[in-house]
């Protein structure tokens, strides 16, 4: 996946459920697993109850967290960097 980019205009959900705006094949990422939109100030992240956490940068997301460009998003096995 790497190389991969996804463009987020608005609120978008990332998992493995098919309904998912973001939908990601990794067995250690929920089936909704978090929330991400556009914030004032950078990209707002909310980790949906999941099994195995959201981490931005190693830190774990335990309410709604801001993003910046460069920043280090982890859900389950799979890794994305904020542009």
């Amino acid at each position: 996946m790497a190389g991969r980019t996804f463009e987020i205009s608005g609120e978008a959900t990332i998992g493995r459920a098919a309904g998912c705006q973001i939908s990601l094949e990794d067995t250690y990422m929920s089936q909704l697993h978090a929330r991400v939109s556009p914030g004032g100030h950078g990209m707002v992240i909310e980790d949906l109850g999941s099994t195995n956490g959201t981490y931005l940068n190693r830190q774990k997301v335990t309410g709604a967290v801001i993003g910046q460009p460069g920043d280090r998003l982890q859900l389950g096995g799979i890794v994305m960097e904020l542009t």
